[in-house]
């Protein structure tokens, strides 16, 4: 686990690291909603600083797979 992405008095997210998720899925509302949607229910996250840290770490590695999988769960009915 890479200590830099996690909060030590908190063992959540560090807001860096919240704020880097955020630059790379955020700007559009609608996709901002379907990520908050898709944390919710596979990780039982209210928000991006409740992400699991090996979480944030692969979406940081590999965004557009993340957004995929959001899309995918959120609009199953459109291919992407």
């Amino acid at each position: 686990m890479d200590a830099s992405l996690t909060n030590p008095a908190t063992g959540r997210l560090s807001v860096q690291t919240v704020e880097r998720l955020h630059r790379l899925l955020g700007g559009d509302p609608h996709v901002e909603g379907m990520v908050l949607q898709f944390i919710a229910d596979k990780y039982g996250a209210k928000n991006l600083l409740y992400l699991p840290p090996n979480v944030a770490k692969e979406v940081l590695k590999r965004p557009a797979d993340f957004l995929r999988a959001v899309k995918e769960h959120c609009e199953p009915e459109l291919k992407f």
